[in-house]
């Protein structure tokens, strides 16, 4: 389910990442093996993104998965085991 409150989505936190790393669309797109548009519609919201992806994207982007999808901001230690148990949560 996609959160429309603009201000608050996987997207815009997708974006903001992004840019705080100095990276356009086209970099993070060719890092995750993708096209300059699938990161545009997942910064807009435009389609849901799988597990798996969002933990690359994460990774690509320095930050947790976990900050991604909820926009909470863990301690390191914090965000690396929502991430290892969402990377488990896949392998079921």
């Amino acid at each position: 389910m996609r959160n429309t409150n603009a201000e608050n989505t996987m997207g815009t936190r997708i974006r903001e990442m992004r840019k705080a790393a100095g990276m356009s669309q086209e970099q993070l797109a060719e890092i995750l093996c993708t096209k300059k548009a699938t990161i545009s519609a997942y910064e807009n919201d435009h389609i849901d993104i799988k597990s798996s992806i969002v933990l690359e994207i994460a990774k690509a982007l320095n930050c947790s998965g976990s900050y991604l999808l909820e926009g909470k901001k863990a301690e390191a230690l914090d965000a690396r085991i929502m991430d290892a148990l969402l990377e488990l949560k896949m392998t079921r």
